[in-house]
């Protein structure tokens, strides 16, 4: 497995995390399975498959083939997926409130949804498409898909006092207390819930909550032989029950259920973020 991160060119520090492009073969990376449970983060991605389409399975549907581009919207439920024989990707990983200044498409609307980008973006993205599958290096790849967004840096809309504030949520690990929040949004408490409905697709609490889960999940990735209870401590959860809650409402299981060896066995996209 080869993945390459790229930091955001500085004029796309407000809404773009990183940009990663992930190679896997797996039918020479014979220790790695291409089945993964995604449970839910608190990132917005917009994903380019360059080889193999992935396919989607929800809960107790069957597996779905996705286009080549898509935008996957505020996910409150696991799903399951297939990478296929050779998973060849770049995968752009938005701020908080990013997916929403890029779409203009109120995110309480697309919860639990993902989208043919071609169908929201419009059919330059199919240019961007083909231009990423002919590029020779993982440094081309960058280089299109990052010039492909300052191009879209007019279109966005603004950033609030709210966008900067939820990124103090984020960094935060989810541990700040909402009022606290509010007031870096210069927002009330009331007006903030809206916003977060608006610009995050959910209520600022549950967002908080998914923040903290994300971070609890991509520790146990990151370190498949730690203790649970030491990274809920270490995640600001008050005692392992609370981190018990949370995994069977966002994961639909129990943290004993996640197995060290299928962790190892794992691409581990949860690490891949950072």
């Amino acid at each position: 497995m080869f993945h390459t991160y790229f930091p955001p060119h500085p004029a796309l520090l407000e809404y773009v995390d990183s940009v990663t492009v992930l190679d896997i073969d797996f039918t020479t990376e014979n220790s790695l399975s291409p089945i993964y449970t995604f449970v839910p983060t608190h990132t917005r991605f917009l994903c380019f498959y360059l080889h193999d389409p992935v396919k989607v399975k929800k809960q107790d549907s069957d597996f779905i083939t996705r286009a080549r581009s898509i935008i996957i919207g505020p996910q409150l439920t696991p799903v399951t997926l297939d990478l296929g024989e050779k998973h060849h990707t770049v995968i752009v990983c938005l701020k908080p409130c990013s997916m929403y200044r890029l779409l203009g498409i109120p995110l309480e609307e697309i919860v639990d949804c993902d989208f043919d980008a071609r169908l929201v973006i419009g059919q330059e993205i199919d240019e961007v498409l083909d231009r990423l599958r002919e590029a020779h290096s993982n440094q081309e790849k960058n280089n299109i898909i990052q010039l492909y967004l300052l191009h879209k840096l007019q279109q966005l809309k603004p950033a609030l006092p709210f966008d900067l504030a939820m990124l103090q949520l984020v960094g935060a690990g989810g541990n700040l207390p909402i009022d606290y929040v509010a007031s870096q949004a210069c927002l009330s408490v009331r007006q903030f819930e809206r916003k977060s409905l608006e610009r995050i697709g959910l209520s600022p609490k549950l967002y908080a909550r998914m923040v903290r889960f994300s971070h609890a999940y991509k520790y146990k990735e990151a370190y498949p032989d730690m203790a649970w209870i030491d990274i809920a401590f270490r995640c600001g959860y008050f005692d392992q029950m609370h981190l018990i809650r949370d995994f069977k409402f966002f994961a639909g299981f129990t943290p004993g259920m996640l197995k060290e060896e299928d962790i190892i066995k794992s691409v581990r996209f949860r690490t891949l973020e950072d």
